[in-house]
């Protein structure tokens, strides 16, 4: 019977932890019509538009102020391009607050 119990609660255990886990942070980014390159997300900008809105070169702000993983929706002409999270890059300083989010849009 102890052997029950026991199995019970490691699978518990295991199931509470994958449920811990935390949903990636989701940023939505429209880029000009014919954009490919670099992007370069400033996090945390009150004010910012949704979606977040880049320039010729790639440079935006984003209200999002992420602490873990990030993917993000590139809004291109009638397209939407996934980039998950091995993709996304998320720049912080020594104590964990996000300074950069950078991708590349293909």
């Amino acid at each position: 019977m102890r052997y029950w119990v026991g199995l019970a609660l490691a699978i518990s255990l295991s199931l509470a932890s994958c449920a811990a886990k935390r949903m990636p942070t989701i940023v939505t980014v429209k880029v000009p019509d014919t954009y490919a390159g670099p992007l370069h997300l400033k996090p945390c900008e009150e004010g910012a538009k949704e979606p977040a809105v880049v320039d010729e070169q790639g440079n935006g702000e984003t209200t999002a102020c992420p602490n873990g993983d990030v993917e993000i929706v590139v809004i291109k002409q009638t397209q939407k391009i996934y980039l998950t999270s091995e993709k996304v890059k998320v720049d912080k300083t020594g104590d964990g607050i996000p300074v950069g989010i950078t991708a590349n849009v293909p």
